[in-house]
């Protein structure tokens, strides 16, 4: 039996090995993902947020052209996408690397800010959705009877001769009747801390704001942060500016100091700069099961070479 979350989770991972940098870089990551986490204990295996930073380093070259360094964010937000996804298995949240593939429509919408005529996405590099506990998200996904927005009862497979579950429309139909007890957190990752820390204060400058001037709202066809459950906005960074430089005092630490999801890195945790990405899990996270997060991994781990394999760590 798969539930439609642990669906929806799979696709994602195994979307991420579809990226040819973090395909080929996973390579060398594994050894030392393995390396630090020998017995794949919960606690080890949360404990890889203080490390994705050094695991991220060990592919990165030294005078890297544009290609590379858009190459290498790119691979930065599938590592955090994966290490988020592989600490909440057995849970109600999934992390998705934007993909209107896979991030179901009224999400999509809700997030959408609107320039009078003029639709923009925010750079929302990772999405978190933190689903309600209902019977429908844990079921095996086949059981699952729902409708559609106008109605109508949603088919769980494709016609044709080769049927495939109809993975985005059934999310579909459920985000839109279960809309006001989902969560979503939005995740900007960047490997560069300097350069960037002002897009993340920005955007969460407008998704805080309560109204605007000049025509601008949040939110399209009826769908809007301002009607869920819970909202944020968060950084994360690896960074590979020298961590010497970065202080409490530094511009970008105080950039992102206030942001509503927090300041994270791939690094332990230092007072006043960043937090460890670890730290998300309860901060923001915590919300998607009625254990925390060491009891439900202990659990879910058993199968990681069985159910769990598209986390490439067999």
């Amino acid at each position: 039996m798969t539930n439609i979350i642990e669906a929806l989770r799979q696709e994602s991972v195994a979307k991420l090995f579809t990226g040819k940098v973090f395909f080929r870089s996973f390579e060398t990551w594994k050894g030392e993902i393995n390396s630090i986490t020998p017995n794949k204990t919960s606690r080890q295996v949360i404990d890889l947020g203080d490390h994705l930073s050094e695991i991220f380093r060990t592919t990165r070259t030294a005078g890297r052209g544009q290609g590379d360094v858009s190459g290498g964010g790119a691979a930065w937000e599938s590592i955090v996408c994966w290490y988020l996804n592989l600490c909440s298995i057995g849970r109600r949240s999934v992390a998705i690397k934007h993909s209107r593939a896979l991030i179901p429509d009224p999400i999509c919408d809700a997030i959408t800010v609107n320039y009078r005529n003029f639709v923009s996405n925010t750079e929302s590099d990772l999405i978190v959705i933190v689903f309600p506990d209902k019977p429908e998200y844990q079921i095996d996904k086949e059981l699952i009877h729902v409708n559609d927005a106008n109605g109508r009862p949603v088919p769980l497979f494709s016609q044709g001769r080769n049927p495939k579950y109809n993975l985005k429309a059934v999310l579909n139909a459920l985000c839109h009747r279960d809309f006001s007890e989902i969560e979503i957190h939005i995740i900007q990752c960047k490997t560069n801390w300097n350069d960037n820390a002002q897009i993340p204060m920005l955007w969460d400058m407008i998704y805080s704001a309560t109204n605007f001037r000049n025509n601008v709202t949040i939110g399209r066809n009826g769908y809007s942060i301002a009607n869920i459950a819970q909202f944020s906005y968060s950084f994360v960074t690896v960074p590979t500016s020298r961590i010497t430089s970065i202080t409490p005092n530094s511009t970008c630490v105080k950039r992102v100091s206030n942001i509503s999801g927090g300041n994270y890195w791939g690094r332990p945790t230092q007072n006043n700069v960043a937090s460890s990405i670890k730290e998300m899990l309860l901060r923001n996270l915590s919300r998607g099961h009625g254990q925390n997060f060491l009891t439900t991994l202990q659990t879910e781990l058993q199968r990681l070479n069985t159910e769990y394999t598209f986390f490439g760590l067999s």
